[in-house]
């Protein structure tokens, strides 16, 4: 009978941690819910900060500056433009435009996302040629360099038909190819001219995951509240 309470009472001690722990994670993620959706309606309402070229070019933290907007002066990089592939903008497939800057101050080279082409079925699109020599001022908002997919390996980010077409951008190519240091930060132009157009890029709304999850935990407290009043009795 003793061993038999012992047990009961290392069930009951395992089910409150399990009950504490498991209602705690679903209070967690319903906290996680209410901080996405804060972010996204600051995303949707708060303009961006337009800040000088010294923040940008003088800045020990680059976290704190995306978003913001900033002109910029100086020159393009020759034969420097990329074609970033399979760039979806209202469900039509298109490409996006790269050039290498360099801010006529500090020579700092940003990577610049001049716009977006739309391409859709038209592939002979993906050949057309830009020239942007003649650019010397654009207004921009800051961002990170697009991520790379996990499944596409340093070996293989270019068309093999076509070089400046790239799965991904590839940083480290660029540096060895025009043998200059490239910023961490891109800008994104904000005025494209002639066909390329600025595509937002909005986050997706996936807060009600954190709902579900929630949910998740709460159901799983409820059982072990079954089972702990199952053992009481």
């Amino acid at each position: 009978m003793k061993s038999r309470s012992i047990k009961n009472t290392a069930f009951i001690v395992i089910l409150l941690a399990i009950i504490i722990a498991c209602f705690s994670l679903g209070i967690w993620q319903l906290d996680r819910y209410s901080q996405k959706q804060q972010m996204l309606q600051e995303q949707h309402i708060t303009p961006s900060a337009d800040i000088e070229v010294s923040d940008l070019i003088n800045t020990k933290n680059d976290e704190i500056l995306i978003g913001k907007t900033v002109s910029i002066s100086g020159r393009f990089i020759p034969d420097s433009i990329i074609k970033l592939d399979n760039k979806m903008f209202n469900s039509s497939y298109g490409v996006d435009i790269f050039s290498l800057f360099q801010e006529k101050t500090s020579n700092k080279v940003y990577l610049v996302n001049m716009g977006w082409l739309k391409v859709e079925n038209k592939r002979d699109k993906l050949k057309q040629p830009f020239d942007f020599s003649n650019i010397n001022n654009i207004h921009a908002i800051i961002a990170n360099i697009p991520s790379k997919p996990p499944f596409i390996s340093n070996d293989n980010f270019r068309d093999a038909k076509q070089s400046d077409l790239w799965l991904f951008i590839n940083k480290t190519f660029l540096i060895q190819q025009h043998n200059l240091p490239i910023e961490d930060l891109i800008l994104v132009n904000l005025e494209p001219g002639g066909e390329l157009i600025y595509r937002t890029i909005m986050k997706e709304d996936n807060s009600i995951m954190h709902i579900l999850y929630a949910i998740q935990w709460f159901l799983f407290s409820l059982f072990a509240l079954y089972g702990l009043i199952k053992i009481y009795k």
